[in-house]
């Protein structure tokens, strides 16, 4: 394996107690590159300042999350690194739920019981993650010209996932009436964003009667791929999008929005997590084998200039895909029980 670092990175082991020989192999794994270090003593003494110091000495916290022991202290320690700015990675069984801490984490690696052995290549690209992770975060060049680039190409801010940047950009989505949304269901509002959709797009359009929405959703026929690249249970998000549709559905009822709620399915991968609301736009590229919601987000403004990010996302990636005649369609390609009586 080629060389990434020029010295061990310190991570801090975030692990349900006691420790498991599953947590120790995965440690394994992880060195020389990764100097794992698992605090034994703090847990029993119940000591966060501890904690914390141990947290703040390290480059970054990994999580190794098992089915068994207890794991109370995950959460804290977890919410201790997201507020040292710390970058936190995830190594967790398959059977585990983790859309809790989900927002939270830069990328994840999930395991077999049965075949820890399996995931060496996975490891491989985790230290690779993790030094890329480290690097970015250091400043480069001077401020003046990073504030120059930042404001010719109406960069408001950018943002370490989508969950944080939303917050951010929670203030134009009250504000604004007319919203254009781009994602692969509408899953990514709750795993990436925290928040329920359906609340969220209903009290929008209930607030104000001349609010309008639309959403370009994907085609069935490509969720297969995604699901084989995120490593997905077959079907998962086929399963999402006709979920999405039925809720869509159920919104556009109790509303009455008629066609100022309007949704379609477009015929390819999506590339970028997208809301426009108004001359804004929070954006979050998808990567070819995660969640979309685990990578970095911007939000960007309208600079009247044809060429800068807002106009160009609005033309290409919404306007012309939306009105594509054969590339964008009302049927998801799913049927639901109500659409099969």
């Amino acid at each position: 394996m080629m060389e990434i670092y020029d010295m061990s990175v310190k991570a801090f082991i975030s692990c349900r107690f006691p420790v498991v020989d599953t947590v120790k192999n995965i440690c394994d794994m992880l060195k020389p590159e990764i100097e794992p270090y698992i605090s034994k003593d703090v847990k029993h003494g119940s000591l966060p300042l501890k904690i914390k110091e141990k947290i703040s000495f390290a480059d970054c916290l990994i999580a190794i999350i098992t089915e068994d022991g207890n794991s109370a202290f995950i959460q804290n320690e977890l919410g201790i690194a997201f507020a040292l700015h710390k970058p936190i990675f995830a190594i967790y069984e398959q059977s585990i739920d983790v859309a809790g801490i989900q927002p939270f984490l830069s990328t994840f690696i999930k395991y077999s019981k049965e075949n820890i052995s399996s995931i060496a290549s996975d490891i491989i690209s985790l230290k690779s993650a993790i030094a890329t992770e480290i690097a970015s975060r250091e400043v480069v060049g001077s401020e003046d010209e990073l504030l120059e680039s930042l404001h010719e190409n109406g960069i408001q801010g950018i943002y370490h996932d989508r969950s944080t940047a939303f917050i951010a950009f929670s203030t134009i989505w009250e504000r604004e009436t007319n919203i254009n949304i781009i994602g692969s269901s509408i899953e990514g509002f709750k795993r990436g964003i925290g928040i329920e959709a359906r609340e969220l797009l209903l009290t929008k359009l209930k607030s104000n009667d001349n609010t309008n929405i639309k959403i370009l959703l994907t085609h069935s026929s490509f969720a297969k791929y995604r699901e084989t690249q995120e490593k997905e249970k077959n079907g998962y998000i086929v399963d999402q999008i006709k979920a999405t549709t039925l809720m869509l559905e159920e919104i556009k009822s109790l509303t009455n929005s008629a066609d100022r709620f309007l949704w379609k399915y477009f015929k390819g991968a999506p590339t970028c997590f997208m809301i426009m609301a108004g001359s804004f736009m929070l954006l979050n590229p998808y990567l070819y084998m995660q969640p979309a919601y685990f990578n970095f987000s911007m939000i960007v403004k309208d600079t009247n200039s044809p060429f800068d990010i807002f106009n160009h996302y609005k033309q290409y990636h919404f306007q012309r895909a939306w009105d594509h005649t054969t590339l964008s369609v009302q049927d998801s390609g799913v049927k639901t029980k109500k659409h099969q009586k």
